[in-house]
């Protein structure tokens, strides 16, 4: 049974009715996954009547560099997207924390080729609320999954594209059978990747180490947030190496972040405990701090972009979108 869902969606250069944003079957977007996208989080803040979007250009900007990586160009411009994105939540009258994915896809190829280069293109954008995990305070138990990561000699790992993430959906459907939260995925070298859809951060000896990108994880913009937050606000260490598994084990506080899982406890690996078993105090501080930025916290200025103007709650589509018009 589908959940109630928003009225409006973005679709190559419109509003459009949510059941609207379709495509094709034969599109190659849809039939081999050729398509880059960024998942991107808008937070509420009810003090102040406002919602953020959080780093909304950072996430663009990686867009554009993915599709710079598949040979993949659209119509729309860095701003144009931004300025849709805003329009989408402002249409939709959010006031709860939203998540937006944004997705650059290939079209239907000459003859229905679903393999050959085709400038047929386009980009949709939608939006959902998105609570924040019940596990966000309590942690997670999560296991080292059989699968490896893919490399960038095999499908480029640094890039969001839908067809990389069935490794991450077969390494994280693993683990959730197997009774865990989510998995760790080892790279070719057997050393720690990422998580699927979020990067791994390990505290040891007070310092935060995390795999670099050339570990085989994406270049994460929470990872740069929890880095930039824990360098200036805690005056701490931040550490790009590689990771050993039994690292893992023996680290004071494990913590995945990522758009969706934001700053998220690791309570133990492969079963053993993490520390004493419990969110760690590091991580409990860097999620106060992340809060804050999120929700127009006092450091946070340059990663957040204000939603509404006035009021956050429009009665139609046009009153928000301009020229742009509802159609379907």
């Amino acid at each position: 049974m589908m959940s109630a869902t928003p009225p409006y969606a973005w679709m190559n250069g419109e509003i459009i009715p949510w059941e609207a944003c379709v495509l094709h079957g034969r599109t190659q977007g849809a039939f081999w996954g050729a398509n880059v996208f960024e998942g991107i989080r808008a937070y509420w803040s009810p003090s102040a009547g406002q919602l953020y979007a959080f780093r909304l250009e950072d996430h663009l900007q990686r867009l554009r560099r993915s599709m710079k990586s598949v040979r993949l160009q659209v119509a729309y411009s860095d701003l144009a997207l931004r300025e849709a994105c805003l329009q989408l939540l402002r249409v939709n009258a959010f006031r709860d924390d939203v998540h937006i994915v944004v997705v650059a896809f290939f079209g239907i190829g000459e003859h229905f080729d679903t393999m050959g280069l085709t400038e047929d293109t386009g980009v949709h954008i939608t939006a959902l609320p998105k609570p924040r995990s019940d596990a966000y305070r309590g942690g997670v138990p999560i296991c080292v999954s059989s699968w490896r990561r893919i490399s960038d000699d095999t499908m480029p790992p640094r890039i969001k594209s839908g067809a990389n993430y069935l490794n991450n959906r077969l390494a994280h459907q693993e683990a959730v059978r197997n009774g865990y939260h989510t998995a760790l995925i080892l790279n070719q070298r057997g050393s720690i990747a990422e998580a699927p859809g979020s990067c791994v951060v390990m505290v040891r000896d007070g310092r935060l180490i995390t795999p670099p990108a050339t570990s085989g994880s994406l270049e994460g913009i929470t990872l740069a947030t929890v880095a930039s937050l824990a360098r200036h606000e805690l005056g701490l260490v931040v550490e790009e190496r590689e990771v050993d598994r039994t690292e893992l084990y023996v680290a004071e506080e494990v913590f995945l972040c990522g758009t969706l899982a934001e700053i998220l406890p690791v309570v133990s690996v492969d079963r053993v405990p993490v520390g004493d078993g419990l969110p760690g105090p590091l991580t409990a501080r860097l999620q106060d701090l992340y809060d804050r930025a999120a929700r127009a916290g006092t450091a946070a200025g340059r990663w957040i972009t204000p939603v509404y103007d006035i009021e956050p709650a429009p009665d139609v589509a046009g009153d928000v979108a301009g020229t742009v018009l509802v159609r379907g």
